[in-house]
């Protein structure tokens, strides 16, 4: 197993020993999560027509850290990847702001996952804003496979994260995870995502 080394950076914390968060289940011989993912708002910044890219990071940003995110997207076996699923991710810029009209669709891109249901972007922490914690959006699109699923990526050890709030049902934790360093040196955390069939 790949030992990572978790990181503190800017009030986030990294205490769990799981890289994912996600905890499998084992009933009669088949593996598979309690639930798929678990849904989140969509918010009033979603923006439709984000360039298909993997690096959402600009130019004048030097206060928040670089992170890569990477994660596999699954059936809810757990054991099926889903290849060439679209998935939308956006979030705010490092001065709290969402990016709704410029042509440069700052902090948004289009990924696809690949034949082993992989997929990967690099940006950097967002910050929190008002009272919300830092935060990633995800809205991964409906096919003829799979259901749409909205949801969110935050992070452990934000202290803006407040039970009955954020986290109110027992999947919800599994989308708080730990950022590591992996082997290039840079902030990684990975966020596994399990879709309900159709």
């Amino acid at each position: 197993m790949e030992r990572r080394n978790f990181v503190k950076v800017v009030g986030i914390s990294a205490f769990a020993v799981s890289s994912t968060g996600f905890k499998l289940v084992e009933t009669d011989g088949i593996i598979s999560t309690n639930d798929p993912t678990s849904t989140d708002m969509l918010g009033p910044f979603f923006r439709k027509n984000a360039p298909i890219r993997h690096d959402l990071r600009y130019d004048g940003n030097t206060s928040e850290i670089p992170l890569k995110v990477i994660g596999k997207v699954f059936g809810t076996d757990s054991e099926t990847p889903l290849s060439n699923v679209e998935i939308d991710v956006w979030h705010c810029d490092h001065k709290k702001h969402y990016d709704m009209d410029s042509d440069a669709f700052k902090c948004r891109g289009k990924l696809f996952t690949n034949e082993n249901g992989e997929y990967w972007y690099k940006t950097f922490v967002p910050p929190p804003y008002q009272g919300r914690p830092k935060h990633i959006h995800y809205l991964i699109h409906k096919s003829e496979t799979h259901q749409e699923l909205v949801t969110q990526l935050y992070f452990k050890g934000d202290n803006k994260i407040k039970r009955n709030n954020w986290v109110k049902y027992p999947w919800d934790e599994k989308r708080i995870l730990d950022i590591y360093t992996n082997a290039d040196g840079m902030a990684e955390v990975q966020l596994d995502l399990y879709l309900e069939l159709i």
